[in-house]
């Protein structure tokens, strides 16, 4: 069972490093104070409602928090699935907003996002919905395990107590029933002995 929880445990890490892999697009480094970066991070308000460093700064630190739930030795399913949802809300906006794709006003958006990205905006929104999917699938089968691991665990340990208690029983030096059996007889054979025994007269 820990063998499968282990196995679980890094494809859940590899569905997040594909997943990290995926928003790093939205960091260029290469491209900073080029005129693209600045068009992206004019397309990006448009699309999120919000700057792309205040949006990338937060975004990089939930995914620190989820990597650290994550990559514990002793797997917390409450502090794993809270860094998800933070994460996948942050996203929630920004997914949502492809209803404005349609418009003639935002080819410039969809240019500037493509240059930056390598990566037109319904192609990354697929892409990132799939990571995200994965990873959440990932750490349910986690905590599935992990259940049926912890109950198998319990069930183990109670079957051990039960068993143990089935085990235990009283020491006693002699049988009650023949010490009272053994006593009766003597009392029996006393009783018998003191009707038998005829008094001795002394004839001088």
């Amino acid at each position: 069972m820990q063998q499968i929880q282990d196995k679980a445990k890094k494809s859940c890490m590899v569905s997040f490093r594909q997943l990290h892999s995926h928003l790093k697009r939205l960091s260029q480094n290469d491209l900073q104070g080029s005129r693209t970066e600045s068009g992206f991070k004019r397309a990006f308000a448009t699309l999120s409602g919000q700057d792309i460093e205040t949006f990338t700064g937060l975004m990089f630190l939930n995914v620190e928090q989820l990597e650290k739930q994550l990559d514990k030795e002793d797997f917390q399913e409450i502090g794993s699935m809270a860094a998800f949802n933070v994460l996948e809300t942050r996203f929630q906006m920004f997914i949502t907003s492809r209803v404005y794709l349609n418009d003639e006003y935002v080819a410039i958006t969809r240019n500037y996002f493509i240059q930056y990205t390598q990566q037109a905006i319904p192609e990354f929104c697929d892409t990132l919905i799939q990571h995200l999917e994965s990873v959440k699938k990932s750490i349910d089968e986690i905590v599935y395990l992990k259940r049926e691991y912890d109950s198998w665990d319990t069930s183990s340990r109670s079957g051990n107590d039960a068993h143990d208690d089935a085990d235990i029983k009283p020491i006693y030096d002699e049988d009650p029933m023949a010490k009272v059996q053994m006593t009766a007889e003597i009392n029996v054979f006393a009783i018998g002995q003191q009707h038998t025994e005829q008094p001795e007269f002394n004839n001088e």
